[in-house]
């Protein structure tokens, strides 16, 4: 299976590393909880870091991951492995971040695929940084990129119009 992810340039030293998730809570896990989030598709993965990034970033280089698991790893569907249905479109995403706090403390898989808060029909896979098959991701491609200016129109109209 094939997952994308997309990082700042500046962290190119540690692709993989979780320490981020570690020091701060993300939809899915709690501060503290080793996972790293990626994408089933280029465009989700670049979608999903859009969307996080204030305008003074559009000019920062960011970095491209294709990264394979390995042929035997396992990635479970989060609506397979929930004692209860999670609403994971919530403004508060407490429910989700229990649910994968849970799987992450008692799966053997690892991965977690969960429905993408941007796109429904799309999936984000969780990667669980405690399984033994960690280790084994292989990083295929790593390519530099600066977001397309097109996308950052509305927001530098917006920042023009306030002075900035």
């Amino acid at each position: 299976m094939i997952v994308w992810r997309i990082i700042r340039k500046e962290f190119v030293q540690s692709p993989l590393s979780v320490e981020g998730a570690k020091a701060w809570p993300g939809r899915w896990h709690s501060a503290g909880t080793a996972i790293l989030y990626t994408a089933a598709s280029e465009s989700l993965a670049l979608l999903e870091k859009f969307v996080h990034l204030a305008l003074e970033f559009r000019t920062i280089p960011h970095v491209k991951l294709c990264i394979e698991l390995p042929a035997d790893a396992v990635v479970e569907n989060i609506e397979d492995v929930g004692d209860r249905p999670v609403n994971w479109r919530s403004d508060d995403p407490t429910a989700a971040r229990a649910a994968g706090d849970r799987w992450a403390r008692r799966s053997e898989a690892l991965g977690l695929s969960v429905p993408s808060v941007l796109s429904s029909s799309e999936r984000n896979v969780l990667l669980r940084a405690a399984s033994p098959l960690y280790a084994q991701l292989q990083i295929r491609s790593s390519e530099e990129f600066l977001y397309d200016e097109r996308m950052w129109k509305g927001e530098t109209r917006a920042a023009l119009k306030r002075g900035k």
